[in-house]
């Protein structure tokens, strides 16, 4: 039934992510962290898109959760509206039905690109980046690279000091002595 089954590659998805930019997409899925991770300490709402590329990316709208502040909350629900009103939903008595409706929806959304450090597979602290979902944009708006954020001075020292504590970071700065034309 399969005859090639030996020679198939299931390493690689293929997927290709959307980048950071402004992107008209259409709304695929929408997935709740209740379904897909019931231990998320703050559940989430997944919108998961498709660019007219192919390319593929979500907007995670995180719900309220205890002890978080009026404001929070107030940030999040507007949030989930904007989207949900960009989508074309007008009901909004029932959220979860508000956020079905998005499904095949066409929005035009931006998405920014977020630095962050974490370890890797052999447990060394790397930078890495994600991209996140912003906010729908208005007819016009134009990409601003200012959405774009770097690790903050506390996290990059948070870094360096968890690559001291490898002992990898001393022998680049040695190496670097070492290099200098003087």
């Amino acid at each position: 039934m399969f005859t090639n089954l030996e020679s198939v590659d299931a390493t690689s998805t293929g997927a290709k992510y959307i980048k950071a930019g402004i992107h008209t997409v259409k709304v695929t899925k929408v997935e709740s962290s209740k379904a897909t991770n019931p231990n998320a300490r703050t559940p989430y709402i997944d919108f998961h898109m498709e660019a007219g590329d192919g390319s593929i990316g979500k907007a995670r709208i995180f719900g309220d959760r205890e002890g978080q502040s009026p404001e929070a909350a107030e940030y999040k629900a507007k949030m989930l509206k904007r989207l949900l009103m960009a989508c074309g939903v007008t009901d909004f008595k029932d959220y979860i039905k508000a956020c079905k409706e998005t499904v095949g929806a066409t929005v035009t959304v931006a998405f920014a690109e977020r630095e962050y450090w974490t370890n890797d597979d052999n447990d060394m602290p790397v930078i890495r980046k994600a991209i996140d979902y912003k906010w729908p944009v208005k007819d016009g708006e134009q990409f601003d690279p200012s959405w774009n954020k770097s690790m903050s001075q506390e996290d990059l020292r948070a870094y360096n000091d968890a690559l001291e504590a490898t002992g990898t970071a001393n022998a680049d700065k040695t190496a670097a002595v070492d290099d200098m034309p003087f």
